[in-house]
């Protein structure tokens, strides 16, 4: 069985996550010198359907200093749009099926980013896009972010919060929504930071107002992996209460599941949306929010930031930010991820 990176937050046992966790921060120690060949000859084929700064150049950058060969293809405009049977339109799209098997059988692996205006808004229809890619292809199948997971920046933020703190089980991770002008962000980030911070045994306070909860059935994995690692969960209406005492700070923004559209042909209700964002402007963090956190706590985003809404810039810019360090650890895990699928006994 091909052994995909499509939602390993949800399907990989804690022990394992954990474990390629400490094999991820290893390798970065490695790097490059004695990584440099660990992934000759191999190709991976990559798919953009939303913009992308770090994700792009960390992948194509880690992979040819590994040896490797990125070919990047755009499915919007550079091929026939990769689409499933119900979403089929002649002479401009292709089925998903056809596309995985006929680029599984030039190259190693297949990574995709897809969510928001590409799979028009509907809740988990880019997890959906995905899965049948990983259903029809005969080599791995990378997610860099879809519409409900993120998981190569989830393994980033648990090496930086690893790097920062050291053993990370007891260790309190405020995950916050924050202000934002913008709408247009998924909930992507926020679950798979989650879940992979309860398996590496974190205590997490997740923070938002009430019309921004997360995924139900992501809430729910959240507590039975808690449960198995002694990590807890709790969730708070009140930006102060999930700081208080937090050794992470790491808020941003993220739409709200209610006012996506339920079914492909409908439209994002964007009146209500902007309403409910409009009326929580307050939830921003700055210096004076990040006091109520543990003393030398971090803050961390996964850029791109909102500068002036879902943070301050002495924040953002000052000593407790972990931003570009875990920014760089983008990098670092996605080469963990590469040579997992691909060569996994280099990571011993």
């Amino acid at each position: 069985m091909t052994c995909h990176w499509l939602a390993p937050d949800m399907t990989m046992r804690a022990a394992d996550y954990c474990a390629l966790l400490e094999a991820a921060l290893s390798f970065k120690r490695r790097y490059p010198i004695h990584t440099e060949a660990v992934l000759h000859g191999r190709t991976i084929y990559f798919l953009f359907h939303n913009a992308s700064l770090r994700t792009r150049s960390s992948f194509q950058t880690g992979l040819s200093r590994m040896g490797g060969h990125a070919v990047v293809l755009d499915p919007r405009h550079g091929i026939y749009t990769p689409a499933l049977p119900d979403a089929e339109i002649p002479y401009a799209t292709e089925r998903i099926a056809d596309v995985a098997r006929v680029l599984s059988s030039y190259g190693d692996a297949i990574a995709i980013r897809m969510y928001g205006e590409p799979a028009g808004w509907v809740y988990g229809a880019a997890h959906r896009h995905l899965e049948a890619f990983a259903q029809w292809s005969d080599v791995p199948l990378i997610n860099m972010e879809c519409d409900r997971f993120h998981p190569c920046q989830a393994l980033a933020d648990v090496m930086t919060m690893r790097e920062a703190l050291g053993e990370l089980p007891g260790r309190r991770l405020c995950i916050s929504w924050a202000y934002s002008g913008s709408w247009h962000k998924p909930v992507a980030v926020p679950q798979s930071l989650l879940l992979a911070a309860v398996k590496t045994g974190m205590d997490v306070t997740l923070a938002h107002p009430p019309a921004f909860a997360l995924d139900p059935h992501v809430m729910q994995a959240a507590a039975q992996i808690a449960g198995q690692t002694g990590a807890s969960v709790r969730v708070t209406h009140e930006l102060p209460a999930g700081v208080d005492g937090a050794h992470v700070v790491y808020a941003k923004s993220w739409c709200s599941l209610a006012h996506l559209p339920k079914r492909p042909g409908e439209s994002v209700d964007e009146a209500a949306m902007r309403d409910v964002f409009e009326r929580h402007r307050d939830w921003r963090i700055d210096a004076r929010v990040m006091q109520g956190a543990a003393p030398s706590a971090g803050y961390m985003h996964c850029l791109p930031a909102d500068r002036g809404q879902e943070v301050s810039e002495d924040v953002i810019d000052g000593l407790s930010s972990w931003v570009f360090a875990q920014a760089a650890n983008r990098l670092h895990a996605q080469n963990a991820v590469m040579a997992h699928l691909l060569n996994p006994g280099c990571l011993a």
